[in-house]
């Protein structure tokens, strides 16, 4: 497993990472972003990689709107395709996205329209070394959980999941059980703390800052031989602006460390205790 941190997709992005002297990145192109843009620049980025030698683990593109009741929406599909050419130039293992509900459809009908845009993508990536993985969060996406990887990740060889313990927890589910279940599956993960109080959520802390029990969750990841990387997504602007942001950052990079193994860039001295 490789530490990193979700940066721009910039020169700031890769100083910013190399800043906390973190091994990996990942890009987030969402919605309402042209994700085409960023295919241009793929040789700019891969400069900016290797002067930094910081690899971009994973990008990912959040909450557009892939399949109509028509079929595959052509433009989002172009963007996708866009993103999986970058993630081949900058050799990033792993492009994450979604499959939005479409209104009126009947679950079943959905899935498997689902499953034939993933499809169409693993098709595309896998001979250019890209996996597709599907996040776990439900914003334009109804492949979220073992309802919908179920009825989907049987349908397309190679498709993975890009896993975040905070989508579970926030939906009240077991997120200690779905790793179980499907950490075999898990292509990347994020590093986010959540913090509830009698049931509501409190703007997301640093991990380790918060109530995850991330020594359970890491023995879950090595139970099942994760190899891949360990992304911190700073994620409440309580905790992402100013000095607070850079000190919380640290504060989550000391406490993973100590669930590393020395070979991982880990410290020794045992388990992290609060």
């Amino acid at each position: 497993m490789k530490l990193g941190i979700i940066s721009g997709p910039d020169e700031q992005g890769f100083q910013y990472v190399r800043r906390f002297g973190l091994d990996t990145t990942e890009f987030c192109i969402n919605v309402g972003h042209d994700a085409k843009q960023y295919l241009t620049r793929a040789e700019e980025l891969v400069g900016y990689s290797k002067q930094y030698g910081v690899q971009v683990a994973s990008i990912g593109r959040w909450g557009t709107k892939r399949v109509t009741a028509e079929g595959f929406n052509a433009e989002e599909y172009e963007q996708d395709l866009a993103l999986i050419g970058l993630a081949a130039a900058l050799n990033c293992p792993n492009f994450v996205c979604g499959c939005n509900a479409v209104e009126g459809m009947p679950f079943e009908e959905n899935a498997q329209l689902a499953a034939r845009y993933f499809k169409a993508l693993t098709e595309y990536a896998q001979p250019r070394g890209v996996s597709i993985l599907v996040y776990n969060c439900d914003w334009g996406n109804i492949i979220f959980d073992k309802r919908g990887w179920d009825a989907v990740l049987p349908l397309v060889p190679g498709l993975g999941i890009k896993y975040d313990t905070s989508h579970c927890i926030n939906r009240d589910g077991d997120y200690l059980r779905e790793m179980m279940d499907y950490g075999h599956l898990i292509g990347h993960f994020h590093i986010k703390g959540t913090l509830r109080v009698h049931g509501e959520n409190i703007p997301d802390p640093p991990a380790g800052l918060d109530d995850i029990p991330w020594g359970a969750v890491m023995a879950i990841l090595y139970t099942h031989g994760y190899e891949g990387a360990l992304s911190i997504e700073p994620h409440s602007r309580v905790w992402s602006e100013g000095p607070r942001g850079d000190w919380g950052v640290r504060f989550t990079i000391d406490m993973m460390r100590r669930y590393l193994t020395p070979e991982e860039g880990g410290a020794d001295g045992g388990a992290y205790m609060p």
